[in-house]
């Protein structure tokens, strides 16, 4: 079987069967059942003695300690500088302390910013191979698209990256624009939700819980060129995604960006019309985490090339 059919097979394994390991008793977070469940089985079946799985974005160690325990003889390295949705300062010995609960020897932290760590990774490999990368740290453009190309020198030939939060169009358009210009990388399987699981409720949010959470993007390393070129659906909107231009140019960037905080915290939106008055078509629908996926795949979709 080739690597590409082991992951396709992990996936489908994960969206009829869920997870193969819970812990529900030591481990909380945000995620997907399938989601977790897919990297699960990753971790025990593709992993080999000369790779590894890297994690960036580990807030409490679900899916990093929980894909750890799926395969206690690989390697598992969570990067996270624990400084976004942690007013407590807690997480970091949230994670250690559950590490030690669970027993695990496997896994490690580095404590820093994601791109500083990823600079840096060769130091912490071992000399292993990245198998198996886990995309769920910052979720700007420029976070995205630089957690993609920091990694390309350190991943194997048979390689597996996951990229949670791609309901945000956002997150999809570095994906796509990094799928573009390397085209030895290919959209493997993708699924979304109609929002972010936040937004949702009842019936839509369990599905999420027990789904893919905030949209998957799966992209394999196709050095054979197996795979046809597919790529996750955005917009081409410059003025969405270029007019950043004009912040970083002005004369007042950092205080622009204040008087953003301002009108959102004071829900001065009137005011928004002063800056730039919002196209119908772009109005999100709720006061955070719009992520305007409604209309995308929910079932999940495998690359077209994939014979099922």
């Amino acid at each position: 079987m080739s690597f590409i059919d082991q992951v396709v097979q992990c996936i489908q394994e994960a969206e009829q069967k869920g997870t193969l390991v819970e812990r529900e008793d030591v481990l909380t977070g945000y995620s997907g059942k399938k989601l977790y469940g897919t990297l699960q089985r990753l971790a025990k079946t593709v992993l080999t003695e000369d790779t590894c799985y890297v994690e960036v974005g580990v807030y409490q160690g679900l899916t990093l300690l929980s894909t750890a325990l799926s395969n206690e003889k690989g390697s598992f390295i969570g990067i996270d500088n624990f400084a976004f949705f942690d007013p407590q300062g807690k997480n970091k010995g949230l994670v250690e302390e559950r590490t030690a609960k669970l027993g695990l020897k496997n896994t490690s932290l580095i404590n820093a910013d994601y791109e500083d760590a990823l600079e840096r990774l060769e130091q912490h490999l071992g000399g292993k191979k990245v198998g198996i990368y886990f995309i769920d740290g910052p979720h700007d453009y420029r976070s995205q698209m630089m957690c993609l190309l920091l990694m390309k020198p350190y991943l194997a030939d048979d390689a597996v990256i996951l990229i949670d939060d791609s309901n945000y169009r956002h997150v999809r358009q570095a994906n796509r624009d990094f799928l573009l210009t390397n085209p030895e990388f290919k959209l493997l399987f993708e699924s979304y939700t109609p929002a972010h699981p936040m937004n949702l409720k009842g019936e839509d949010k369990q599905k999420a819980l027990d789904g893919w959470w905030d949209g998957i993007n799966i992209i394999v390393k196709d050095s054979k060129n197996a795979l046809e070129p597919e790529f996750p659906n955005t917009v081409r909107n410059r003025s969405i995604y270029e007019n950043e231009h004009l912040l970083h140019a002005s004369q007042y960037p950092e205080q622009t960006l204040l008087v953003w905080e301002i009108i959102k915290k004071l829900r001065l939106y009137p005011l928004l019309n002063l800056l730039r008055k919002p196209s119908k078509m772009f109005s999100g629908e709720f006061k955070n985490a719009n992520t305007f996926s409604e209309s995308l795949e929910q079932s999940g979709k495998f690359n077209k090339s994939i014979k099922n």
